[in-house]
């Protein structure tokens, strides 16, 4: 009796958790949508449409991977995404347990009017985590302290100059919360760590800051449709 009694403590623990897990969502959801809202944007609490499809290394990343809560619309004339994102690691002990380790994080992806060489920046940190997926060599870029807290990997180092002006750098300095920015194609990933919703407005603003900031030059050298 007193093994089928902790049965249902322990059952009714587990239902317990599931169901504040639930809440918590709902709740989360609610917020965002009031977000999308105020962005202009719609909002979906999956993913209609194959975000999880756009050719980012960070999306290939872990043993499975998934994104929820997804809204778009064009912010300051720039059609973006806002959305989670999260993978996981999955490992075995020495008895044969498996167990899951989860990344989470919350993301912006722009479409820009440039067919752009793949390039990928992060702290240093950041590519300690997730190792070097893209296989590109690393730059170095002549503002030092840009090199101490970033490293750039590019496919073509013409454009990786280009991209990377004292401008766009010295922003880039004051936006310490994104832990990753990946360019491929007409494609833009902006990452951070999981974001609570009264925050998403305001990746919004950054993602946009982002593309005010890119060069004259990359929209003539490399435009959309040369690649």
């Amino acid at each position: 009796m007193a093994f089928a009694g902790l049965i249902v403590v322990v059952a009714t623990l587990v239902a317990g958790a599931a169901y504040l897990r639930y809440q918590a969502q709902q709740k989360r959801r609610a917020a965002l949508f009031v977000v999308a809202n105020g962005l202009g944007f719609q909002y979906s609490a999956e993913d209609p449409n194959a975000t999880i499809g756009l050719p980012f290394a960070l999306f290939g990343r872990g043993d499975g991977r998934g994104i929820d809560d997804v809204m778009w619309g064009d912010h300051e004339h720039v059609p973006m995404r806002l959305f989670d994102y999260w993978y996981y690691d999955e490992s075995s002990d020495s008895r044969g347990n498996r167990s899951r380790r989860y990344h989470r994080f919350t993301c912006a992806a722009l479409t820009i009017a440039a067919d752009c060489p793949t390039l990928r920046i992060g702290h240093e940190g950041f590519f300690s985590r997730v190792g070097n997926t893209l296989g590109f060599k690393d730059m170095e870029l002549e503002y030092e302290d840009f090199n101490r807290e970033f490293r750039v990997r590019c496919e073509d180092q013409q454009f990786g100059f280009s991209l990377l002006d004292g401008r766009m750098m010295e922003w880039l300095l004051k936006m310490r919360s994104i832990e990753t920015i990946e360019v491929v194609g007409p494609f833009v990933l902006l990452a951070t760590g999981k974001l609570q919703p009264e925050k998403w407005t305001a990746l919004a603003r950054v993602a946009g800051e982002f593309h005010a900031h890119i060069p004259h030059v990359v929209w003539t050298t490399w435009p959309r449709g040369s690649a």
